[in-house]
């Protein structure tokens, strides 16, 4: 991949994996981008559904202007499909997008035009909704001075509101194969601590979608969640940039995830109680009086598992009354 690229043209890479519906209108909200030259590159990741079939029959309509690509590739996962899109990218603009999330017509436009008027800027974000194309929620997107602090403990920013310039992704490198969770925040915090000089501007880039099939994200158990949160624990400690306020943030995530996924396994919901302890004993959880007392007699492993069972306990009682 040369350092700039072919001049004004955006690449944007779909990865993709047995999605064909969701492929077909993900693609046609890059047809309808208002901005030209573009490249559609889509990456099938060894899909067993027509997505060959789909894609060939958007092919048809290619222009000199537009020109979608189809690459299939052995099932290796979305970041390897990331990767194999990039390679194959021409683009002085890379956009990444997932094959079930939209892009509305004028983001490109508005995002090239911005990269016109601050030639300094690398990468730069905007805003996007989250739902199904009739009932959803608008995400104000926002820039803080210091971006690695607002990217783990703050708001991450949606992978499609992303328009880099080539040279950033070039810098940045591959997109991490070992992480199985957070991918898209792995890649942006990578880009900064690269050097990268981000921007926002406030535009409504596109659809998050939620849908019945499972995101990439929801596939991946609570343990890459830790993986993800230590892999940058220990780096940005090894840089000296491990604020307090990471911290915070990273205890307050593992909160969300107690919250958001209690029926995952009593391993995963122990590991996440101990990391919430590793980084703030002062919790008041582990200051209760039932698990200061658990944690006297049987010790302080036997007290999380007990927490954790009754914490089930509780929201299956929780259930019942409201059905």
């Amino acid at each position: 991949m040369q350092n700039i690229g072919t001049k004004n043209l955006v690449s944007v890479i779909i990865p993709t994996y047995n999605r064909a519906a969701l492929l077909k209108e993900a693609v046609e909200s890059v047809i309808a981008q208002t901005y030209r030259p573009i490249e559609c590159i889509v990456v099938d990741d060894g899909s067993t559904d027509n997505t060959k079939e789909v894609v060939n029959d958007l092919i048809k309509h290619n222009t000199d202007l537009f020109a979608l690509k189809y690459i299939h590739q052995q099932n290796a996962g979305s970041q390897v499909a990331r990767n194999t899109g990039t390679a194959a990218a021409s683009g002085e603009f890379i956009q990444y997008l997932d094959s079930d999330d939209l892009l509305y017509p004028g983001k490109l436009e508005a995002q090239v035009h911005y990269f016109n008027q601050h030639p300094g800027c690398d990468a730069v974000f905007g805003d996007w909704e989250k739902g199904t194309t009739t009932k959803n929620e608008k995400i104000m997107g926002y820039k803080n001075d210091n971006l690695v602090e607002q990217l783990l403990s703050e708001k991450c920013i949606a992978n499609f509101a992303m328009l880099m310039r080539r040279i950033l992704v070039k810098k940045i490198g591959d997109w991490d194969i070992n992480i199985k969770r957070n991918q898209e925040i792995d890649f942006h915090l990578r880009g900064v601590l690269a050097g990268g000089q981000f921007g926002y501007a406030s535009l409504n880039c596109g659809l998050w979608r939620v849908h019945d099939n499972e995101r990439i994200a929801n596939k991946a158990n609570l343990f890459q969640a830790i993986r993800f949160y230590q892999k940058w624990e220990k780096l940005l400690l090894e840089k000296q940039l491990f604020t307090g306020n990471i911290q915070q943030g990273i205890v307050k995530n593992y909160l969300w995830f107690l919250g958001e996924y209690p029926g995952s396994s009593n391993k995963e919901l122990a590991a996440l109680l101990k990391e919430v302890y590793r980084l703030k004993p002062s919790f008041e959880i582990f200051h209760s009086a039932n698990f200061s007392f658990i944690k006297k007699i049987a010790g302080f492993n036997m007290a999380v598992r007990i927490w954790i069972f009754r914490y089930k306990q509780m929201l299956t009682k929780s259930d019942k009354k409201l059905n």
